[in-house]
């Protein structure tokens, strides 16, 4: 059933408009602008023609079937377009309209309704109070949004932000290689447990990222997530872990948020991956599906600053990371590029060797030598926003380097003028986790390493 959501072979728009600044007229065109083949009914009692599409009054009128309904009209008469689509024969609708649990008793009974027809007609419902889904092949959200990519990871959330806000910073810079964004909304019949047992044996899926305000039913969510994040990295935020973000759960999905013990204990049970925010949502994944995961948690920190080299140290040992000794074959190899009063070491200190070679030779040397080190699973590389980065960047350096040894890399850039980190972001972020922040660069490589020694144990 849940195919019906994402490969439809029809769709019907209830409340499309001719107005470009509504809602119905910009879900159509979002639909239009994808690569959707399918037959495209868009619904309305007052209009004929919309977007060079034949306009039916009601969902019973369309002539052929619809495999997929989007609902875009006030909550009042969504009970009735429900009947009607019920009649039709529609087995999937997404409900992109508010006013339902999350504002009350009287919203909440409007909810119990459409559960009702909806179970009675054997129709699944993704939300209310959502924004649908997020794909190459079929975008409903009401944010305009094209050219989605065809990538591995898949964000699912009780939150219009991860389908409109978050997936337009997505798609238009590249931030990260998405697959599909599913908002759910209320949950009154879809949720978490469905999606995840759906993408957790989808091929095309490698990363699942949760956002969640309550678990539907934590005993059907354990196991589905235990089998999932057995064989991918599954993600999640929790929402509403404190008194004060559960009530305001309660006014945004109408959720009850869960108690954090428990979410504590799922998380340890399934071997899912614990998120902070939504930054982290995203950041984190992009680290998951672009690095290889690793065997272990020993990291090699390369930089152009002592100091910085000092504060990752302490940071990599704050988030369970180790800072082993370089083996002696890799000294030796890094004593050809460094000063002879200085002995090489972890971290790895640059800065002689920028001003003697620019930073392409020193990286070259200095950047392969760690990831050739059977000691080590894994490196930090520190990077500032000048000029002498630039061929770095247009030579494509780290990129080639790290393709050759299969260990993981992640960036951070803490200084530099913004013409240049904007363009370290930009280019080398297309194919790299690039932080601007060195906590959030060791905390997301500390999440990877857990994950590959956690898998190490599996086998």
């Amino acid at each position: 059933m849940m195919d019906l959501f994402f490969k439809p072979r029809s769709v019907a728009v209830i409340g499309a408009s001719r107005n470009p600044k509504k809602d119905g007229n910009i879900i159509l065109q979002n639909i239009i602008d994808s690569d959707f083949s399918g037959d495209i009914y868009p619904v309305n009692p007052s209009a004929e023609e919309i977007l060079g599409l034949k306009v039916y009054p009601n969902v019973k009128d369309i002539p052929g079937e619809v495999d997929l309904v989007v609902l875009i009209i006030p909550a009042r008469f969504c009970v009735q377009a429900m009947e009607d689509c019920a009649a039709k024969g529609v087995k999937a609708v997404i409900i992109e309209a508010m006013g339902f649990a999350e504002v009350g008793p009287e919203g909440k009974a409007l909810q119990d309704q459409i559960v009702k027809i909806a179970r009675r007609s054997g129709i699944r419902v993704m939300g209310p109070n959502c924004t649908g889904i997020v794909s190459r092949d079929i975008t409903t959200s009401f944010f305009p949004i094209k050219d989605v990519p065809r990538g591995d990871v898949v964000l699912i959330g009780q939150s219009g932000l991860l389908a409109a806000g978050m997936a337009s910073d997505i798609v238009v810079n590249r931030t990260l290689n998405i697959n599909k964004i599913c908002s759910i909304g209320n949950k009154c019949d879809v949720n978490e447990n469905d999606l995840l047992e759906y993408f957790g044996n989808d091929p095309d899926t490698a990363v699942i990222s949760l956002y969640l305000e309550g678990v539907a039913d934590g005993s059907r969510f354990v196991p589905i997530a235990r089998e999932v994040a057995a064989k991918k990295p599954v993600l999640l935020l929790n929402g509403g872990r404190t008194e004060a973000g559960a009530q305001a759960a309660m006014s945004h999905t109408g959720s009850i948020a869960s108690n954090q013990r428990i979410v504590e204990a799922a998380l340890r049970q399934t071997g899912c991956i614990k998120i902070d925010d939504f930054t982290e949502i995203k950041d984190i994944a992009k680290v998951f599906s672009t690095q290889p995961v690793p065997g272990g948690n020993r990291v090699a920190i390369v930089t152009a600053a002592g100091s910085v080299g000092v504060v990752v140290s302490d940071l990599c040992a704050e988030h369970g990371l180790e800072m082993p000794r370089l083996s002696s074959p890799i000294v030796e190899s890094l004593r050809e590029v460094f000063p002879p009063n200085m002995e090489p070491a972890n971290p790895i200190d640059l800065w002689y060797t920028i001003e003697q070679l620019g930073l392409v030779k020193t990286l070259e040397v200095t950047l392969a030598a760690p990831l050739q080190d059977p000691g080590i699973d894994a490196v930090v590389l520190i990077l500032a926003g000048f000029d002498y980065t630039i061929p770095v960047l247009e030579q494509r350096t780290v990129q080639k380097i790290t393709a050759k040894y299969g260990k993981p890399v992640i960036i951070c850039m803490i200084v530099g003028y913004n013409d240049y980190k904007n363009r370290i972001m930009e280019e080398l972020g297309q194919d790299l986790p690039v932080f601007t922040s060195l906590d959030s660069g060791v905390k997301a490589l500390s999440k990877l390493c857990a994950y590959g020694m956690r898998k190490r144990q599996q086998i």
